[in-house]
């Protein structure tokens, strides 16, 4: 089965009101360990569907709410999530994937399962194969889309949902800073007039768990540099969000452009790069130095990636090979790595 492109909002619209005919469940599913900028989509999915027709919706997902400002999302915005697991996919009469696409190793929809309508923000993948899917790798966040189908329907936004997307925004372009288009601004300002500021403070803020410092401290004294450069291995973590957070921590150290972390989770590895290069392709670069480039994607600025199933053995060694292809593939074939922090400094 082939896609039928959509290239509009209107387009989604028409194609949403074809497929809520004669449905009785929608499911929508996420990607694995979903983040705000998904979650908050699938919220304001769910609400165009519960004013458009009779349907009742779940949202699915696989993984954890790692970050304690997703779970404080969840939360305070009230999202209803069920782990696919304990779902029963096939009664569902519709499935619609958000902020992801069939074959995408980042998400639990079982293969050969057909999916109606793909939504998502990320390039393309070749193969897409699914009723209808509307992919704008232009705009910042699939959240924007989701503001934007919402208004084009007019349907009203309740605090929550606002708050949600709103953060959702601000999480995926890091402040409107980081690969933003002028619809991702403008979407950004029509749910923020209507958020509640209490409530994106609690989120923005949350309390952290001693593990936050744990991984936090083991991630500075791990980090190695090397010009621009900066590589940690953190080892073990509680939880496979904290990756891209601490890559886009140590991405704000001075003079430096480009971070690489992993982190060792439940015998995977996660990976993240980060970068501040103007014409940087963190998303290709990451597909390059992961054995499995369909567990690996991302944008021009940020990109994650994961290899599965490896012995403690396997992952010293992997973890080496990353460090020493990510200089290689940034045009450093000899690189000596330092310590970010002094013995002195590490003690």
């Amino acid at each position: 089965m082939s896609s039928n492109n959509i290239s509009n909002i209107e387009q989604l619209l028409n194609a949403l009101d074809d497929l809520l005919r004669d449905c009785d469940r929608l499911l929508i599913v996420m990607h694995n360990n979903p983040d705000p900028d998904s979650m908050a989509s699938a919220l304001a999915l769910r609400a165009f569907v519960k004013k458009r027709s009779n349907s009742r919706v779940s949202i699915g997902y696989e993984g954890i709410v790692g970050r304690a400002e997703n779970r404080a999302l969840v939360k305070i915005c009230n999202i209803p999530l069920k782990r696919l697991n304990r779902i029963r996919i096939k009664s569902y009469d519709r499935i619609v994937l958000l902020d992801t696409q069939p074959g995408a190793r980042n998400n639990s929809l079982p293969e050969n399962t057909q999916c109606d309508l793909v939504i998502d923000h990320h390039p393309r993948r070749r193969g897409l194969d699914a009723r209808y899917a509307l992919i704008e790798d232009k705009v910042g966040a699939t959240a924007t889309l989701m503001i934007e189908l919402l208004n084009q329907a007019e349907i009203p936004y309740t605090a929550d949902l606002a708050t949600s997307l709103a953060y959702a925004i601000r999480s995926e372009t890091q402040d409107l800073g980081r690969e933003t288009s002028p619809r991702d601004i403008k979407s950004y300002f029509h749910v923020y007039a209507r958020a509640s500021m209490k409530k994106l403070s609690r989120i923005t803020r949350p309390k952290l768990e001693k593990e936050y410092f744990i991984a936090l401290t083991k991630t500075l004294q791990k980090a190695r540099t090397f010009r621009n450069l900066i590589c940690s291995h953190v080892g073990d973590i509680y939880n496979p969000d904290l990756v891209a957070e601490m890559a886009d921590f140590l991405l704000r150290q001075e003079r430096i452009s480009w971070t690489l972390v992993t982190g060792r989770f439940k015998g995977d590895l996660f990976l993240s790069i980060r970068s501040s290069n103007k014409g940087a392709k963190a998303g290709e670069l990451i597909k390059k130095i992961v054995p499995d480039s369909n567990q690996a994607g991302g944008h021009d600025h940020f990109a994650g990636g994961k290899v599965g199933e490896l012995s403690k053995d396997e992952m010293d060694k992997l973890e080496t090979s990353l460090s020493s292809q990510f200089a290689e593939r940034l045009g450093y074939k000899s690189v000596d790595w330092k310590p970010l922090l002094s013995e002195k400094e590490r003690s």
